[in-house]
């Protein structure tokens, strides 16, 4: 009997889902939500583009902080509120913690990524090899490269502001990479920086409702097949994804093995498990956990392109964060970290930067591990939960007014931190896959954001008849928010400040 083909293999799987789908719609009770058609359920109603927003006009057109809706029978929740985030992230972390196994992910290469990995043995090896070198007390011993690495930004800057966000991508790619292989990176060194970037771009696109990741046996139909270019296209990006895993490995395998390689973090994962080197599984999780790092650089260069945006946008809120560190750190010196408990009006300005526009709107999706009921509301195994970032952090009964930029929302009236306003964490996702590398992302970002505003001033630069350029206010991809190129104007901010940035980068070296 001949083999059955692809397209019966898909046929079958479409009619077996919309059976599940039609006995289970009459048993149980799903939280509100858009309309859904035969078979296909929501897959025309899915946003492919600024989702979050369409999620929070679903959460107030039904009334609810929890909707639901299906595509081919697989169920989706959308958690639009911090209370019912809460409970279902963190209070019943056990039952959520799992992630979706996108086929996509699959075809590119990017299930090397332990932050998309499903919850188990192998994502808590992977987790606690990284904790041990990202935790709190760890990433301290990291402040050096990132002072280095805040002092050559400036000094970059400076020197020619014309591309900014290449110069903080290379920055901050440099620092993320020394750090992880000590290979000395140079910040002028576009090639390394340009791999990920078009590894990213590939990452950010997954998001989309590709069929593949919903009709499995779909991943069978050959490249040529019409239809088909989402396969050829995942064949491209699978070779950059694979050698933004692997190559920086295998160098500083080949270096430590050469006895050349200075100590860093993989070389501590190495020496750490030496005797397992020739175990190609062992080989495949150090690939793994350096190489989600690596990747994950983005957060910082991204987070930064939003910081300058906004003081560009909003001078008066970069002149009152520069008259902090005037009072407190003077112009004699750079800031420290250790000065950061001394700031509270910067601290709130990087907050509202995450807060106002937060590069990942719609948290990773977890997936639920077994059923579960939520407020009358049927959850079953299987299902697709995720957090609505966006609308948490625009809540207006957490934060008034909240599509205005104001740093001042999480200070009180003698400008000391309000604990009673929540800082905006839901940036870093949720429960037992909140990202890890926060730590490091974060003490980054504010040594980058002090260097800039203690030593330049940041402004619209001006057209050839004087008028001001305003910033662009689209976005790289239609899933994050990161914002497009724009062009800025940096300028030393007093006398003497480009030399005191080259003497602190000479005293970095």
């Amino acid at each position: 009997m001949p083999a059955p083909s692809n397209a019966l293999l898909a046929l079958c799987a479409v009619a077996a889902t919309f059976v599940i789908h039609q006995v289970a719609k009459k048993r149980h009770r799903y939280p509100p939500g858009p309309p859904r058609l035969p078979v296909v359920g929501n897959l025309f109603d899915f946003p492919a583009s600024y989702s979050w927003l369409k999620f929070a006009e679903w959460a107030r057109q039904y009334d609810s902080d929890i909707i639901h809706f299906d595509i081919f029978g697989i169920h989706f929740f959308v958690l639009n509120s911090a209370d019912v985030v809460k409970e279902i992230f963190e209070n019943r972390s056990q039952n959520y913690s799992d992630r979706v196994a996108a086929m996509m992910a699959q075809l590119t290469g990017w299930d090397r990524n332990w932050g998309i990995a499903p919850y188990g043995d192998g994502w808590r090896l992977r987790r606690r090899l990284f904790h041990q070198h990202f935790r709190p007390q760890a990433v301290t011993a990291m402040h050096g490269e990132i002072k280095k690495g805040a002092c050559a930004l400036v000094q970059m800057l400076l020197d020619d502001p014309r591309d900014f966000a290449r110069t903080v991508r290379n920055v901050s790619g440099a620092v993320t990479l020394n750090i992880l292989y000590a290979m000395d990176f140079d910040p002028h060194d576009d090639a390394r920086m340009e791999a990920v970037d078009k590894a990213l771009h590939s990452f950010m696109a997954l998001i989309q409702p590709y069929l593949v990741n919903f009709i499995h046996p779909l991943r069978h139909i050959p490249s040529w097949f019409p239809g088909a270019g989402w396969k050829r296209q995942a064949a491209v990006w699978k070779k950059e994804v694979d050698a933004l895993f692997e190559k920086p490995y295998y160098e500083i395998k080949a270096a430590a093995q050469a006895g050349t390689a200075k100590p860093c973090f993989a070389t501590s994962l190495l020496s750490d498990n030496w005797d397992k080197l020739d175990d190609p599984e062992m080989n495949e999780v150090l690939i793994s956990v350096l190489g989600t790092a690596y990747a994950n650089s983005d957060t910082t260069i991204f987070t930064m392109r939003g910081f300058v945006r906004a003081m560009v946008l909003y001078p008066d809120v970069q002149r009152k964060a520069q008259e902090e560190l005037d009072r407190v750190v003077g112009r004699d010196r750079l800031p420290d970290i250790s000065d950061r408990d001394s700031l509270p009006y910067l601290a709130a300005v990087l907050k509202e930067v995450q807060r106002w526009r937060p590069i990942a709107p719609i948290a990773a999706p977890h997936m639920s591990s077994a059923d579960d009921v939520y407020n009358g509301y049927f959850i079953p195994k299987g299902s697709i939960v995720i957090g609505n970032t966006w609308a948490l952090l625009h809540d207006p009964t957490r934060y008034p007014d909240p599509d205005t930029f104001n740093p001042s929302r999480f200070l009180r009236a003698d400008g000391t931190p309000d604990p009673a306003v929540p800082p905006p964490e839901e940036i870093w996702g949720y429960g037992r896959r909140a990202c890890p590398g926060r730590y490091f992302a974060a003490d980054a970002v504010w040594s980058y954001a002090a260097h800039v505003l203690a030593a330049c001033t940041l402004a619209k630069p001006r057209d050839a008849s004087g008028k001001e350029v305003e910033p662009t206010e689209e976005h790289e991809a239609a899933t994050f928010l990161i914002p497009k190129h724009f062009e800025v104007s940096v300028m030393p901010r007093f006398d003497g400040a480009e030399k005191l940035v080259q003497a602190a980068c000479e005293a970095t070296e």
